[in-house]
Formats: structure tokens, C-alpha cells, sequence
């Protein structure tokens, strides 16, 4: 039926009945004093199964017990991966979120770049804003602010997570669309990607280095021999061992990759960077060469690594990189970092004549095709890399007086 106002009223059997609540409001605040000096305020709140049940809170007077039931009232559900509201802080909602993914088996190194993000930009910054007030105009200011004041990496890692995070809030029905994604994409003022070797300077540079006696001390030469001729990423050098090279067939196996996790200090990470970093590849034939030599001459280590630190352990890759910049310059090669031999080899082979495809394969990118998992097609234009690698970069095995 319908009122005199024209609102349509649910009737049950011929009595008129109030609407129900929505989920994650309350109904009418009563307060009584129920003895001298104590009263109690209550109400009935609709929890996030449907049901409503009272809710009561005591003080000494009429307005505080109001307050205290108020309160309760924003705080009365834990937000977590499965109870989460628009009245939701981004703060809890944050941790729900982080607790997803510590859940979901994410790399500890990730886990502590998002928690990073998470407690030092994005809960200071925006973390008592609600799930509701997260809009996309507010989170592209927040967004903004933060490549201006930390930086091109910051801006874009704290957009990960928020993208992350309010995902997490349309999954749990808190939203019906995603704001992040409406924010425009975070562009960098100057470029600070690293820079190739041009490929016909790779020979002279081996030279240069095999040469140098701070290097030999520093046990940076085959390292960096290695990656110029694999153009591996420095933490899955550093994560090698002998365990994965095969002298006969002439491969090493990828993928590993060392870091350094808050808390618990350096360690390897089994899982690689992506879904195809863990890669078992042909390498060139004077890498083999220089693997089989290091192998004969060089003291066992108690984690079988084939470039450990001095003292036999984990090499840090931060520490490796410092002593790089420490004499790059009086080398000659002022601004070429280690990532810089990925490029140099994506270079060669893409001169050689290898499709995007094989050398994503090589290198260990993400694979557009699900074809490209196929191990034989994979291992097949190895060999081609391989040889391209040879033919280009070598000082031949012949050649070396090491």
C-alpha cells in the first residue's frame, strides 16, 4: 500500500513494517539510567551477516554513555579481507590487505617494499580517510604529492598498493568500480633508465676489466663477465649455484635471486621476479669456460654459491653495485650500471636476428604467449642466443691468459 506521502510502505498482514537497516548501520540510540550515577546507552546494529544484534555501552552520565556508544559503534567489526565497509579506514583497510598477500605466499622482498609504502607514505598520509572518501580526484592529488616530494618510484609503488588495496574494497562489495583506476599515469621527468654498452664496445670492456687488480681483488670480474654474457639480473648472479650449472650441456639455471629482507637480513628468493624468470639456458661457450675454471680453483662455501662474498657468503647486491660505482669512473664506464648488461645482450641478440619472443625467453621477461612455456621451443632458441653471444662479445676462450 501507499502512505499519504506517496512512499510505499511493506505491510504484514495488514500492519504496517519499517524497512530493515542497512548492513553496518544502527537504529535509534535509547539511554536510560539504570541506577544511580550509570546509565547505559543502546542500540540494535546490523552486523555484516544480516543479523542485528544490541549493542550497549555504561558511564556516569546520560552524554558520555552516548559517546561511548558511538564509539563502539565505528569500531564494532575488525575490517579485514572479509568484512570490509565504506566506512572502512584506508589505514585497516591497508593491513587487510597486507595480511592478504603475507597469505597468498608474496615474495617476502615485495611484502616489504608494499609494507614500506603502506606505513611510511600512504597510512601517515591518507590512512584516516574512509573507503567511501577514497575518490579518484583525492587519491590523484595524494598520488601527485608524492612524485613531488619522494619520487618517480614512490609515486608509482604507492599507486600499486592503493590500486591493490581498493580492489580488495570491490571484492568485499565496500565499491562498485576502483578509483586508481581513473588516475593518470606517473611519468618521469627526466629518464634514469640504464644505459647498453654498445655491442661492439663489450670486447674492450672484458678486456678492461680482466686487467684491472682492484677488480680481481673485489672478485668482480667473472660476476660481471658472467652477466655481460648472460645478461642475467645481478641478484640471480649473486643467488647461483653450482648445483644449477651443467659443464656438459653447457647451461645454467636462473631464476633465484638474492635480497635483503627487514628483519631478516640477506637471503635467497626461490621464487624469481616472474612467472618465467626460473629459466634453464644455454650459455656461451667462453662462460663455460670461465664457470669450469672458477669452479676447479675457487674454496667450497657452505651455501655452494658460484659468486659469494669474500668471506664466503651471501653477497649483497647493493654492496656489490657500491663497489662497481667506486671505480667505474676511473675505467672509463662513469654511468653504466650491472642492469645495463641485460640491455646490452637484448641488443646483441635482437642484432643477431632473434625474435622479441626468444629473447624475452632468454632474458627471463614475462612471456606474452602461453606457447612460449614449451621448454623445447624455449631451449632451441637458447642455442641460438648462445651462439649470437659468441659470436659477438667474445674474447675467445683461446685467448685468455687467466
Amino acid at each position: 500500500m501507499s502512505s499519504k506521502t506517496g512512499v510505499r510502505v511493506r505491510t504484514i498482514g495488514g500492519k504496517m513494517s519499517r524497512p530493515r537497516n542497512p548492513v553496518g548501520t544502527h537504529g535509534v540510540v535509547n539511554a536510560r539510567e539504570v541506577e544511580s550515577g550509570k546509565w547505559r546507552a543502546r542500540t540494535l546494529y546490523r552486523f555484516e551477516d544480516g543479523r542485528r544484534r544490541q549493542v550497549e555501552r555504561f558511564a556516569a552520565s546520560e552524554s558520555r554513555a552516548r559517546h561511548a556508544l558511538k564509539v563502539a559503534l565505528t569500531t564494532i567489526e575488525t575490517p579485514s579481507h572479509l568484512a570490509i565497509t565504506k566506512r572502512t579506514k584506508l589505514a585497516d583497510l591497508a593491513e587487510a590487505y597486507l595480511q592478504l598477500k603475507a597469505e597468498t605466499g608474496r615474495a617476502p622482498r615485495t611484502l616489504s617494499t608494499y609494507r614500506h609504502n603502506a606505513d611510511t607514505i600512504i597510512k601517515p598520509r591518507i590512512g584516516q580517510l574512509t573507503v567511501g572518501e577514497a575518490t579518484t580526484m583525492r587519491l590523484q592529488t595524494f598520488i601527485t604529492d608524492v612524485g613531488i616530494k619522494h619520487g618517480h618510484g614512490s609515486a608509482k609503488g604507492c599507486r600499486s598498493v592503493l590500486s591493490g588495496m581498493l580492489a580488495l574494497a570491490v571484492r568485499s562489495d565496500a565499491l562498485t568500480t576502483n578509483p586508481v583506476v581513473g588516475i593518470a599515469g606517473i611519468e618521469r621527468k627526466t629518464s634514469r633508465a640504464a644505459s647498453a654498452l654498445p655491442v661492439e664496445h663489450v670486447p674492450a670492456f672484458l678486456t678492461t676489466i680482466h686487467e684491472d687488480a682492484e677488480l680481481q681483488r673485489l672478485d668482480l670480474v667473472e660476476l660481471w663477465e658472467f652477466m655481460a654474457r648472460t645478461g642475467c639480473r645481478i641478484g640471480e648472479g649473486l643467488a647461483l649455484r653450482w648445483d644449477r650449472v651443467d659443464f656438459t650441456g653447457g647451461t645454467v639455471t636462473l631464476g633465484s635471486s638474492v635480497s635483503r629482507v627487514p628483519g631478516r637480513g640477506l637471503m635467497i628468493q626461490e621464487a624469481g621476479k616472474t612467472a618465467t624468470s626460473e629459466r634453464t639456458i644455454v650459455v656461451p661457450s667462453d662462460a663455460v669456460a670461465m664457470l669450469r675454471a672458477r669452479w676447479e680453483s675457487q674454496p667450497p662455501n657452505y651455501l655452494n654459491l658460484v659468486f659469494p662474498s669474500m668471506l664466503g657468503k651471501l653477497r649483497d647486491t647493493s654492496n656489490t653495485e657500491s663497489d662497481w660505482r667506486a671505480n667505474r669512473e676511473r675505467l672509463g664506464y662513469p654511468s653504466f650500471t650491472s642492469h645495463g648488461f641485460r640491455k646490452t645482450v637484448a641488443t646483441a641478440l635482437d642484432a643477431a636476428g632473434l625474435s622479441a619472443r626468444d629473447i624475452a625467453e632468454y632474458l627471463g621477461h614475462k612471456n606474452p604467449s602461453m606457447t612460449q612455456d614449451v621448454y623445447m621451443a624455449r631451449n632451441t632458441q637458447s642455442v641460438k642466443a648462445a651462439a649470437a653471444l659468441s659470436a659477438m662479445f667474445g674474447v675467445s676462450s683461446g685467448s685468455r691468459t687467466d
